[in-house]
């Protein structure tokens, strides 16, 4: 057994659980997706009416969660929007990918008048990234520093070179 390469692998293996388990937490002010549910706001969209849901700055994306009644999918107007229904709720993101900012608009484009409630909010996407690798690094240092503690243990000691002359 080799106690430097051994420490080395503890040491190692220590850093990519910290990256592992920590950077979900660093960056979650930004990833906190569990802050639009429940849905926080509420108004009526008479027929052909469109409401301001928020502006979307460049390298930004903006995150909604809808409802209405009757529950029908009312049109999302942006750039890059993406709307899918989850377990009756509607959810929409749009990447703001340009070089100026981008406006979401809800259209209520039947002839009913609906009531609408709805949350959002903007995320970095470089935060999302950044949280991302920084977990995909953790795990392959915690593979890595695991792999070098196997070696560590599996060395024979250096045999001192006043040992070998005697």
């Amino acid at each position: 057994m080799r106690k430097n390469v051994l420490m080395s692998g503890v040491i190692i293996l220590v850093i990519g659980a910290a990256l592992f388990f920590g950077s979900p937490y660093l960056f979650k002010s930004n990833l906190n997706l569990s802050a639009l549910l429940p849905l926080k706001n509420s108004t009526t969209l008479q027929p052909n009416s469109s409401l301001f849901l928020g502006s979307v700055s460049p390298g930004y994306i903006f995150i909604g969660v809808y409802n209405d009644t009757p529950l029908i999918a009312i049109k999302i107007i942006g750039t890059n929007l993406n709307v899918t229904k989850v377990d009756g709720y509607f959810v929409f993101e749009s990447y703001n990918s340009g070089s100026s900012p981008q406006s979401i608009y809800a259209l209520n484009n039947y002839s009913q008048v609906l009531q609408l409630y709805y949350s959002d909010m903007t995320v970095s996407a470089s935060s999302i990234v950044y949280s991302t690798l920084m977990v995909l690094l953790g795990g392959v240092l915690m593979i890595v520093g695991g792999i070098i503690i196997v070696v560590g243990l599996f060395l024979r000691p250096k045999i001192k070179a006043e040992l070998a002359q005697s």
